[in-house]
């Protein structure tokens, strides 16, 4: 697949269906549009890669390209009972680079979970969908007497045999905990760890049918610890963006045709648009700019360069489909609470939804007042400024129905119904209210939506409009920059001005005018109102091209909330001379022939 066409769901195997509504999937979307073909997870599935396979139709149907795998690599486990019932439900562990996790499959004999894992990958493929896996190659679960207790080490693999070539050491040979906070940092001045790395990316690829890796900590792999003296910190962690590993990696990507994604920071720098050409990245400039912006306190300008692709880092990367963008990801707040929590809540929960510890302490989060019906908007608007954004988007298990941790924002240890997708919320214009599936009830942060049916997620229609908008739109898939000239015919331009159509977006501005020109690529142009201020604001709408006209296909104010916001074809309203925009509110207005139905 092209990957300036993907959009991606970032799910965790086991937290996708081991929730019990997985297998009431049918009845919970009946009635819906597109989901037809969705069968229930049989119950002794759920939680395996046989039961994520019966999930592809669902992500096809949502409007999915990609499914992103959090780590599946045979892990190291806590399972220290001291800690119980936290387990390392995350699994950024690996202790084996060849072998698929065992504990995610149903087929417990020998070889079963290869081919369980296999079979998973060809039900994607089969939908026309694509597998990435999450992959940590930057340390390993091996470690030192955690805890101070004999029975907790864990020297198991390379420390066992030969930790100089395999680890970064400290200047008393101790296995350093360094810029990845794990510990057990691996060494990419070895030749034999960069053989590792190449060697299991090629059985993923070749013999597994994976499409596309994630790689946790990125950073760690362009580093040479072993050319410098163990105490030349400076050196030892400076990145090299043509480390041959690096160089390596993407050249198998681009032969293979394989994605190779890189979370370009660690503890010791943050290098996004660093990486060599050919490798996307996670944007977290993307996140931390939107959410600003959302918020009411971010720059405008900074918005309008992370809506337009980021130009100023990935224009030599090879175009903008390099930027990873993302509000969210596994380890922070979910969607729903990023907007109900003003702080993380991780100490204070009790099981099954905490204590966790860790997390950021500084999430650029609002709990809006607790408005529950200006939270719903704010979700709708992340949404919208993500899928209108240049890019590939990228969104978290359960955000396309508002999941929520109840404010934890680092569950690596959280294995629970807090972090399993509730298929039961689509059904509810309550989400958040329905049964958690264990003794503790999800906090009710996003209320109901009066407006809408009882039986119906306004949110989940949101979605699939947005997503599925997305899949049939060349003007929002594009993997070139535009020169900025909204008639040359020669690209999809962007073009952002203030609400009145005139002069330039200044940091300040709360309103931001962005018409994106599909005109090169067969298409018209779309035009979003993006009003993130405390008032009401007027926006010019320009002269429709000869023979067409805008109409309104979106509008996230909680006004349009009882028709899901937005407006299928035959029941958009037209638009001419201005449209006027309420507060903390996005309308999208779409240009259509006049003699179409709107």
């Amino acid at each position: 697949m092209p990957p300036e066409k993907a959009v991606i769901y970032e799910a965790h195997v086991r937290g996708l269906t081991q929730h019990p509504s997985a297998s009431n999937l049918k009845s919970i979307l009946t009635g819906l549009p597109d989901f037809a073909a969705v069968e229930d997870v049989p119950e002794a599935l759920r939680g395996t890669y046989a039961g994520a396979a019966y999930m592809a139709p669902y992500l096809k149907a949502l409007g999915f390209t990609t499914i992103e795998l959090l780590p599946i690599h045979f892990i190291a486990n806590i399972r220290d009972p001291a800690l119980q019932p936290r387990d390392n439900y995350w699994g950024y562990m690996s202790l084996g680079f060849f072998a698929p996790n065992r504990r995610y499959a149903h087929d417990q004999s020998p070889g079963g979970p290869t081919r369980e894992f296999k079979a998973m990958v060809a039900a994607f493929h089969a939908q026309g969908m694509e597998v990435y896996l999450d992959v940590v190659y930057n340390h390993t679960g091996e470690g030192g007497n955690w805890y101070g207790r004999q029975d907790t080490t864990a020297f198991v693999s390379f420390g066992g045999f030969d930790a100089p070539e395999y680890y970064v050491l400290s200047h008393e040979n101790h296995l350093l905990d360094g810029a990845t906070g794990c510990g057990n940092q691996i060494s990419f001045s070895s030749p034999v760890c960069h053989e590792l790395v190449m060697d299991s990316l090629h059985y993923w690829i070749h013999d597994m049918g994976v499409d596309g890796f994630r790689f946790d900590l990125a950073l760690a792999l362009g580093r040479l610890p072993n050319h410098f003296q163990k105490d030349d910190w400076a050196n030892q962690r400076k990145f090299f963006d043509q480390h041959p590993l690096l160089l390596r990696i993407a050249e198998l990507g681009k032969r293979e045709e394989v994605e190779m994604i890189a979370e370009a920071w660690d503890l010791w720098g943050y290098e996004v648009g660093a990486f060599p050409a050919h490798w996307g990245e996670w944007n977290g400039r993307f996140r931390d700019a939107l959410r600003m912006f959302v918020r009411g306190d971010g720059s405008a300008v900074e918005t309008v360069r992370m809506l337009n692709g980021d130009y100023e880092n990935f224009s030599d990367k090879g175009g903008p489909q390099h930027s990873i963008n993302f509000l969210v990801a596994h380890d922070g707040f979910t969607l729903a609470d990023l907007v109900s929590y003003d702080h993380k809540t991780n100490a204070v929960l009790e099981w099954p939804f905490g204590p966790s510890d860790g997390g950021s302490d500084d999430n650029l989060s609002s709990g809006w007042g607790g408005d529950h019906a200006l939270r719903r908007q704010q979700m709708r608007n992340f949404w919208t400024l993500l899928m209108f954004s240049r890019g590939a988007p990228m969104a978290v298990a359960g955000d396309e129905f508002g999941r929520t941790q109840n404010g934890n924002n680092n569950t690596w240890d959280v294995d629970s119904p807090a972090t399993w997708n509730n298929y039961a919320m689509i059904a509810s214009h309550c989400p958040q209210a329905v049964p958690s599936g264990c003794e503790a009830p999800y906090h009710n942060n996003l209320g109901c939506a009066e407006a809408a049916p009882e039986a119906v997620n306004p949110l989940f229609v949101f979605v699939h409009y947005l997503l599925n908008l997305h899949r049939v739109s060349p003007a929002l898939q594009q993997r070139q920059y535009a020169d900025m000239e909204m008639d040359s015919g020669a690209d999809v331009t962007y073009q952002f001005l203030p609400e009145h159509g005139q002069g330039h977006i200044e940091p300040h501005h709360r309103c931001i005018r962005l018409q994106i020109n599909g005109r090169a690529v067969g298409e018209t142009d779309y035009l979003l109102c993006i009003n993130m201020g405390e008032q009401a604001a007027d926006f010019a709408v320009p002269l429709a091209q000869p023979g067409l006209r805008w109409v309104r296909i979106i509008d996230t104010d909680r006004w349009a909330e009882a028709r899901g916001n937005c407006w299928p074809q035959g029941e958009r309203d037209e638009v001419m001379h201005s449209y006027g925009v309420n507060p903390r509110a996005i309308a999208v207005l779409h240009e259509v022939p006049q003699k179409s139905p709107g």
